[in-house]
Parts: structure tokens; sequence; C-alpha cells
């Protein structure tokens, strides 16, 4: 009974350290590519529209703020998702994302229990670079395969997304989760 108990005990170590990698990837990304990106910084004055557009629910283009609304297109399910589920909706002609590559893509992330959505970069206003070394399960075995100009759903299971822990207040433990992708850039390795 120890030795389950420890091992037990082992991989939940293992899975919160594997998390804490991942999230501190995607945190190192987007600070090198904002430092990138620095000198394309908006004024002042464009500042203080995106301030109040912000306060207003909408994004810095104007446009309503995504997070919190349905997914559009997607009809929620209690039933749990058995395995990834890959749909183009619309086929690019660009470059074809191979694995361990660098995309540079607009997302929108919702629960499949209730389609709400939890993120978008559509909030930000712009694309957002991600290593899918990086990222969960789902984006690193969904996204290769997808050309540039292309968008893509996929219906990832809690296991290949953040499983038992979650990532809170957004997504609850085993959450299976459902993002569509437009994929604007690759960077092949």
């Amino acid at each position: 009974m120890a030795d389950k108990a420890e091992m037990a005990r082992r991989a939940g170590t293992l899975l919160m350290a594997s998390l804490f990698l991942v999230t501190s990837l995607a945190f190192t990304g987007i600070i090198f590519w904002q430092a990138k990106n620095q000198d394309k910084a908006p004024s002042s004055a464009e500042q203080e529209a995106i301030k109040q557009a912000v306060k207003n629910g909408e994004n810095k283009t104007g446009e309503n703020m995504l997070e919190g609304t349905q997914l559009a297109n997607f009809t929620p399910t209690t039933e749990r998702v058995a395995e990834l589920q890959i749909t183009d909706t619309v086929v690019g002609t660009g470059e074809e994302v191979k694995p361990g590559a660098t995309v540079t893509a607009h997302y929108t992330g919702a629960l499949v229990s209730s389609g709400k959505i939890f993120q978008s970069s559509h909030d930000r206003g712009e694309p957002i670079p991600f290593s899918l070394d990086g990222v969960i399960a789902g984006w690193t075995e969904g996204v290769p395969g997808m050309k540039v100009g292309g968008t893509r759903r996929l219906v990832i299971p809690a296991a290949k997304a953040y499983g038992q822990a979650g990532s809170p207040p957004s997504i609850p433990a085993d959450a299976d989760l459902v993002f569509d992708i437009e994929l604007t850039a690759v960077q092949n390795p």
C-alpha cells in the first residue's frame, strides 16, 4: 500500500512540475515576444483609447470582448471527450506546420461543457506566437499539418489539456477544451 501511495505522490509531483514548466515556457515566450515588439507600442493616445475600450468591455480594436461569451458554432456537451478531434474549417494555402514548430496564431479557447470562452487572443487584438514544444499536448498533436491561412478547431480531452489540475480560475479540473485556431505564421525547425 505504501508503494502505491509513494507512486501516486511521485506522479502528482511530476504532473505539477510539468504544468509549471509548460506555464513557465509560455510566459517566457510571451515576454520575449513582447520585448521584441516593444518598438510597436501604442502611443499614449492609443493607450487611452485601449483603456477606455477595455472599460467598456471591448478589445483594443473596439470589438466586443469574447472572454465570457459563447463560442460560435459550437454546441456544448457534458459527454466526455474520448480523443483529440481535429477539424479544418478553412484549409490554408501557406507553409505547413511541422512538429516542434513555433506558430503565430489567433486562438479562442472554451470549455466543452458550457461553450464559455475562457480566453481569446482576439481580445488582445493580435495573434500570439507559441512553440509547439511548450503548450498542452492537444496543441502539440493537433496543430502540425495546418497550413498558414487555415483555421482549425481542436476538441481536446482533459488528459491532453490541463488534466486533473486544471488551470484555475478559468479552467476547472478535468475540463475538456475546444480551441479555434487561425494560423497566421509558422517557423518550422
